[in-house]
């Protein structure tokens, strides 16, 4: 039978003396009896081993995200400045200690020289975010926490420390840059927390610019609601101010629209929104974002999100957005008139959209681009969303232009498939635009579906049904010179396969995977990920991966063939027992904690053939049923049609409730048009009272809507 459960955003994101709220929106989260497997593998997985099997910096009792939400917390230092890796973390000692911000530095050749707290306060330090200056080589770090002496209140804090042998450590002390609370007109109990930090190039000859953008603990939206807007601080430094330990001075920008969305009185917008800087001095906030009524409804906003500053920061925003939406096509109504078991899709129109993707960072690829990456699971227009149906794509957007295109990371359609904009779980193998059925023992027919579950644990009832909330964490690197960039997610799909009891592979396991798809070409193309589990991998025998991080860049390590060779760096958590305690309420009620992780991999990035570039546009859908009249109807029926291209074909349809096709017409038009229906078949019979499906594609494309005969 068909199961439905909510999936609650009224949860707290785990965190130190503060909890942030997310909207008090519920999803409908649908599932139901399908066979399920694995999603079939279109490209080989890229050649690798790891040049640093992975390795513990330190134990830990914090096991929850331990990492910064937005940014990447393991760095490169240039091969000029020493080469090897800098990275920040969060520790607990013990079950019940204080939460401590730690940093550690890794050399060149992989020996781990430093491992220690950040500072010698015992308060409880959170979130932090690490960045090196590559003209210095310098690690900067910024973090939030209480100060001594001071009112208690959470600040945000920053601190570099050279990495020079025989220097005190940490050298310098740590410097307050947002002293909460702020105003930010026309209230003064902001709160702004979970830096995120980025150095970029300076106005200034001769100098470098840092930045650190923090995001608003309080809501001032419709009823308190979360809709956090943004501060960044920013400075100027060069080599030697970092060799003298100098104060740096910091100036501040909000995003307007951002601070509006946290004032408005009448509706919740809650962005998840990553921080970055570009080589021409722009700076940018993307992702996307949700927006809520004042009793939880959706509001179709367009949800893709670009906020872009010109001027090194100190010019005028501006804002970029678009729809997520990508419509795909309901097999429940579909020839050859099966009437499947147990179908999952309920009444409204099929699309993709961006869900669980709070855990994004986004990053510059060059050419005024900017990328990000996400999670598309097919959803209906009611925002019942399908959690086996997840997909990774990847949100470019390019401000010269200002146009949004979406590329498949994994699952990706076959370069045959002709019929659908994207992958589609129901139609992975041809004849392309019709599902997939499987005959089951009970010989009823089954919908044959290729899953993917991109968490970071498999039970979705963890933390009052929020795990998907909690535990998504999609990552992806800068581009370094070569175009070289991954993509790194998490991948609980056996052990979800194992829990639903469908399970078609006998090795299957309940251990969590580390997937890593990676780009030779800036995002154009992305390869078959690289999956490292503890059966498939010796090196991570009796490792629990958890909360993967990729390096900022992939260090280039020259040519095989046609073929780029790069080094990719990783941190991560080995949880001794799977689920977060530190989020509550608990996954298990026994912090027996784990070890903060550090590994390097070689990649032999794949060479793709010219003329592989197919993304899919995050643009209006290609057709639509505008509306159907009278509904319910007796006598005629009046439909309104909108087909987008000119001299599109398109096919119009009605099905009956068995999926048994009772009417069709065929044409070519663009634009608004009128088609008209007097309840009859196609040998003019007169067809009885009941539900019936009308069915408009073109390009691969489908969309539906439901009416009543009486």
């Amino acid at each position: 039978m068909k199961k439905l459960f909510l999936l609650s955003l009224c949860c707290i994101i785990g965190l130190a003396f503060a909890q942030q709220s997310l909207p008090a929106g519920v999803h409908q989260a649908l599932q139901w009896t399908q066979t399920r497997h694995s999603a079939k593998q279109s490209l080989d997985a890229p050649d690798y081993f790891f040049t640093h099997a992975p390795d513990s910096l330190f134990f830990s009792h914090y096991d929850y995200m331990i990492g910064s939400f937005n940014s990447l917390p393991l760095r490169t230092i240039p091969d000029a400045e020493g080469g090897g890796y800098c990275l920040t973390f969060h520790v607990k000692a013990t079950p019940t200690g204080v939460r401590s911000v730690f940093y550690a530095h890794v050399n060149a050749a992989g020996d781990i020289t430093r491992c220690n707290r950040i500072s010698n306060t015992l308060t409880s330090e959170g979130y932090p975010a690490v960045a090196v200056d590559q003209v210095s080589g310098v690690p900067m770090y910024a973090w939030h926490a209480p100060v001594l002496g001071g009112d208690n209140s959470l600040k945000v804090l920053f601190a570099y420390i050279p990495l020079i042998d025989g220097l005190p450590d940490p050298m310098f002390a740590p410097q307050i840059v947002i002293d909460n609370p702020v105003e930010i007109f026309p209230t003064d109990d902001n709160v702004f927390l979970w830096p995120q930090i980025q150095i970029g190039p300076s106005p200034n000859p001769e100098m470098r610019r840092v930045y650190v953008a923090a995001s608003n603990l309080v809501s001032h939206a419709l009823g308190g609601m979360a809709s956090p807007n943004f501060m960044i601080a920013y400075a100027d430094f060069n080599t030697h101010m970092l060799n003298m330990g100098n104060t740096l001075s910091w100036s501040y920008t909000t995003v307007p629209e951002l601070d509006q969305w946290n004032h408005d009185p009448g509706l919740c917008r809650y962005p998840s929104l990553a921080f970055n800087v570009d080589g021409s001095g722009n700076i940018f906030l993307a992702g996307y974002h949700k927006a809520y009524t004042a009793n939880g409804g959706i509001v179709a906003d367009p949800d893709l999100d670009v906020f872009i500053c010109p001027d090194y920061g100190q010019g005028t925003w501006t804002h970029a957005n678009a729809s997520s939406h990508i419509p795909t096509w309901d097999p429940e109504f579909y020839e050859p008139h099966i009437l499947a078991k147990d179908l999952p899709f309920p009444e409204g129109d099929l699309h993709w959209k961006i869900m669980n993707s709070g855990h994004l960072n986004a990053v510059s690829i060059g050419d005024g681009k900017i990328l990000f990456p996400a999670l598309f699971t097919v959803s209906t227009d009611s925002d019942a969303f399908y959690p086996d149906l997840h997909t990774v794509k990847a949100v470019i957007h390019d401000s010269a232009e200002e146009e949004f295109t979406i590329r498949e990371i994994y699952p990706q359609k076959d370069p045959d498939d002709d019929y659908n904009a994207v992958f589609t779980p129901w139609d992975w193998q041809a004849p392309w635009g019709e599902p997939e059925w499987v005959l089951g023992d009970d010989g009823e027919y089954y919908l044959d579906l290729v899953t993917l579950f991109p968490f970071a644990h498999w039970d979705a009832s963890l933390h009052n049904n929020a795990m998907m909330v909690h535990y998504n964490n999609l990552k992806v690197s800068e581009v370094n010179d070569q175009g070289m960039i991954v993509a790194v997610w998490q991948n609980a799909q056996r052990a979800m396969l194992l829990d639903k009891s469908a399970a078609q592979d006998p090795d299957l396991d309940g251990y969590p995977e580390i997937m890593i798809s990676v780009s030779p070409n800036s995002g154009k193309n992305w390869s078959e990920p690289i999956r490292l589990n503890s059966i498939d991998n010796p090196a991570l025998d009796g490792i629990t991966p958890m909360w993967v991080y990729p390096a900022d860049l992939v260090k280039y390590m020259g040519m095989q063939g046609d073929s780029k060779i790069g080094r990719l760096g990783l941190v991560f958590y080995d949880d001794y027992t799977w689920g977060a305690n530190a989020v509550s309420p608990p996954a298990h009620t026994v912090n027996d904690g784990g070890r903060v992780m550090f590994a390097e991999l070689q990649i032999v990035f794949p060479d793709f053939p010219s003329g592989t570039d197919d993304p899919s546009p995050a643009a209006p859908a290609a057709c639509s049923i505008k509306a159907a009249y009278p509904n319910p109807f007796k006598d005629r029926l009046s439909v309104s049609l909108q087909v987008k291209d000119a001299s599109q074909d398109y096919k119009f349809k009605i099905y009956n409730v068995k999926g048994q096709l009772v009417h069709s017409a065929t044409g070519t038009a663009k634009g608004n048009f009128d088609l008209s229906w007097d309840g009859r078949d196609v040998k003019g019979t007169r067809l009885p009272s009941g539900i019936y499906l009308l069915s408009l594609s073109t390009k691969g494309q489908q969309t539906s809507r439901k009416v009543i005969l009486y």
